[in-house]
């Protein structure tokens, strides 16, 4: 059986654009892990020092109830940039019984615009 992942995308701004190409990194991604991405959650105009953003938290909810599930993150500066609040994150996402999964560098850099 597959491991059922939620993707999380924190954006700065809302460019729609961005939010298509990593949330499309995401789902590709998944499908090559053989992981069953169940939903993707955005958080938009999220500085990186904000912990409690409405998109993670939803999230955070959901695993609560995922038994054995994970966070897919095209980077870790999807959490944060800031490395106290990435930590912190990860923390909450490790109590609601989720691990935090990163889509490899190489994967990121290479993936082209949508076509």
């Amino acid at each position: 059986m597959s491991m059922t992942v939620f993707g999380y995308i924190r954006l700065e701004d809302d460019d729609e654009a961005e939010e298509d190409r990593l949330h499309d990194l995401l789902v590709a991604h998944a499908a090559t892990e053989g992981l069953a991405l169940a939903d993707v959650y955005v958080d938009r105009h999220t500085p990186v020092a904000r912990i409690v953003r409405p998109g993670l938290t939803e999230l955070l909810a959901r695993l609560q109830h995922t038994e054995g599930s994970g966070v897919l993150v095209a980077t870790a500066d999807h959490l944060s940039t800031h490395p106290p609040v990435r930590e912190a994150i990860e923390v909450e996402i490790g109590n609601a019984g989720g691990t935090v999964l990163v889509v490899e560098a190489s994967d990121v850099s290479s993936s082209g615009p949508r076509t």
